[in-house]
């Protein structure tokens, strides 16, 4: 099936699509003629160096060619690599780990490394810089271990009813504000009224101390819209009247805003804002945020002051129910014992590769405890964070500056700090920021 010259009169038929070089192609050639898979087989064989350019060409050719039939008359449709990878990879490693224990070994190892080594390469081969890799990896894991506990684990008949109940509504709930931080992780817009985001919340800080740096802020970001030369008044240029900053030795307190050449940096270039304190422009979403924490790679969106309560309550639920269902699976594959009367942990594990059920369960157990692991070291970095009443990247630019102590865990200049528990009441209780379109 040689690719042909695409004329404008040529119809494409569902299988059928036009390639990077113009050509018309078929689906099913997509294993052939592929010079930059040769040349790179050839350069391993010989034990050569696989440059990035060839990288590049085969990367290139993979995602030129890994399509689907169409149905909508226009040909062949193109699938995106970082959504298919981890929709593979994921059910294969799990697949492959279920033949033993050295190969369950080897896939829950190999799996993160090749993810984040095909992660690297696709950023490096592309111009985007936003992509659902990391969301799509962590929505089919999840749904992979909801889906093998309810078909294979539940069938043992051990498991209660109600404990499967507090597991699946666990789950839910947490898919459930997973969605609602995503959705509510809204930017800064354009042309925003400063003092309409000055706030008394949980965010900001009312006291004699946070009054006095807001005044000494306002004092040296005023400009004059004219400057007198001579008799007569030139109107300054745009470039001079969104550049404000302020000296770094006047800041004796924690900021989230850059400090760029001994100044902080009080305008956003890219978004055309004045950038209020604590907010925080992000490179992949290309938006400022009101109070920014970070950018969270798993939901694809910025963690700020409207959705950070939900991100919390679903990294608990995510803690929560993958611990409990670790616990539930191991104690069904594996003969239980019953401690203190009422608790029963994992015995005797010496039969979890008789079969395949027992196997997947038991692959499955241990993916997710690592997982859960992970994610709980990230929700003790938050609540300590939230303890502080700082933001994570108040926190990173306090490591730069040389303000923070205790392995930079903890924050000094911290104007925010009102006490851990009143810093805890105030993020629970504080209602949901929602900054206006108002015309300076």
């Amino acid at each position: 099936m040689s690719p042909s010259r695409v004329t404008s009169a040529e119809p494409l038929c569902c299988c059928e699509y036009e390639n990077i070089k113009g050509e018309k192609s078929h689906i099913l050639a997509c294993c052939c003629d592929c010079e930059a898979v040769d040349e790179a087989f050839d350069r391993c064989i010989t034990c050569q160096r696989i440059p990035p350019r060839m990288q590049a060409r085969i990367l290139n050719t993979i995602s030129d060619r890994c399509r689907i039939p169409g149905i909508f008359g226009h040909g062949a449709m193109q699938l995106r690599l970082d959504i298919i990878a981890p929709l593979v990879m994921v059910p294969f490693c799990i697949f492959i780990a279920t033949i033993g224990p050295i190969m369950t070994v080897l896939s829950l190892l190999l799996m993160p490394i090749f993810m984040l080594l095909f992660y690297r390469s696709w950023r490096r081969n592309t111009e985007k810089t936003r992509t659902p890799f990391f969301f799509i990896w962590g929505l089919v894991s999840v749904i992979l271990m909801f889906v093998t506990f309810q078909s294979f684990i539940v069938g043992f008949r051990e498991i209660l009813l109600w404990e499967n109940i507090l597991l699946t509504t666990s789950c839910f709930g947490m898919i459930y504000y997973m969605i609602q931080a995503k959705l509510n992780g809204r930017s800064l817009r354009p042309y925003v009224s400063y003092k309409a985001l000055q706030r008394k919340d949980v965010y900001s800080s009312n006291d004699r101390r946070s009054n006095s740096i807001e005044k000494q802020e306002k004092e040296y970001t005023q400009v004059d819209m004219e400057e007198t030369t001579g008799n007569s008044k030139v109107q300054m240029s745009l470039d001079e009247r969104t550049t404000e900053t302020l000296p770094e030795e006047d800041i004796k307190w924690v900021d989230s805003r850059p400090i760029v050449d001994g100044k902080l940096i009080t305008w956003c270039a890219d978004c055309g804002i004045k950038k209020p304190p604590r907010s925080g422009h992000c490179t992949v979403c290309k938006a400022c945020f009101d109070v920014r924490d970070h950018h969270c790679v798993w939901i694809d969106c910025c963690i700020t002051a409207n959705n950070h309560k939900q991100f919390m309550a679903a990294m608990i639920l995510f803690v929560f129910s993958g611990f409990y269902g670790v616990h539930l699976t191991l104690t069904t594959v594996c003969t239980p014992q019953l401690y203190y009367g009422w608790f029963l942990l994992p015995h005797d594990c010496r039969f979890l590769y008789v079969d395949f059920q027992t196997a997947v369960s038991f692959v499955s157990g241990l993916y997710c405890l690592l997982a859960s692991c992970l994610m709980s070291c990230n929700l003790l970095y938050q609540s300590i964070l939230i303890s502080q009443n700082i933001t994570s990247q108040e926190i990173h630019m306090a490591s730069k500056r040389k303000l923070t102590k205790w392995y930079g865990l903890k924050a000094c200049s911290n104007i925010h700090d009102r006490g851990i528990f009143k810093n805890i009441l105030l993020f629970l209780t504080s209602k949901r920021i929602s900054v206006g379109l108002i015309e300076v």
